[in-house]
């Protein structure tokens, strides 16, 4: 059997949402890194005045039920990037030294931090460790692009999650911490968290 509709199965079982009302679908959200110990990502578009144009943020009637996730960085060479600069920088698994540079390289504090997610104050992770998404390909980017990153597949750098719930009305807590702050950004550029959620959209689920 397919094993999106065995996915959907168990859903609609477990969690009581009819068969057809799942659509697959993916929600993401982006934080700048500068110089904190933790930060926040915002899943819901209640809650960002601006979305980046990268970003798809979950709607205020709307559930989505996660499968995947993912928390990756990119990097762009400008401190307040264009529309067109977020949609043309690819996340990547690992911070590559000949991209990275600067203060950037310091982004390798995300790997070695943890991630936590609470659902109405109700701890769904507690501490994750973010170097669950390390990913270190054999074929790597370099400085002047003459190759690229290589990806062995579509979950490459996602790990699995229990099917999870959650809504655009609900408080939703998600933070890395690093435990210390560490200066990432620089005048000339900025390095971003990506956090990436796959599963199941149901649209208008609350009136």
């Amino acid at each position: 059997m397919n094993s999106i509709v065995s996915e959907k199965r168990y859903i609609q079982e477990r969690l009581g949402i009819p068969f057809e009302n799942l659509s697959q679908s993916y929600l993401r959200a982006e934080t700048e890194l500068t110089n904190l110990s933790q930060y926040s990502f915002l899943l819901q578009r209640g809650q960002v005045a601006n979305p980046i144009v990268t970003e798809r943020l979950l709607q205020l009637n709307d559930q989505f039920i996660v499968t995947h996730f993912s928390v990756g960085t990119k990097f762009i060479a400008a401190a307040t990037p264009t529309a067109t600069q977020h949609l043309t920088t690819i996340v990547d698994t690992f911070v590559n030294p000949n991209i990275y540079v600067g203060n950037a390289a310091n982004a390798d504090a995300l790997f070695n931090s943890s991630f936590s997610w609470t659902i109405d104050r109700k701890q769904y992770l507690p501490a994750f460790p973010l170097r669950a998404f390390l990913r270190v390909p054999t074929t790597q980017q370099t400085a002047t692009n003459t190759l690229t990153n290589g990806y062995d597949n579509g979950l490459y750098g996602f790990f699995p999650s229990e099917p999870t719930l959650i809504d655009g009305r609900q408080t939703l807590d998600l933070i890395a911490d690093l435990g210390a702050a560490v200066t990432i950004s620089a005048a000339s550029q900025s390095t971003w968290a990506v956090l990436e959620v796959r599963g199941y959209l149901v649209v208008n689920a609350k009136s």
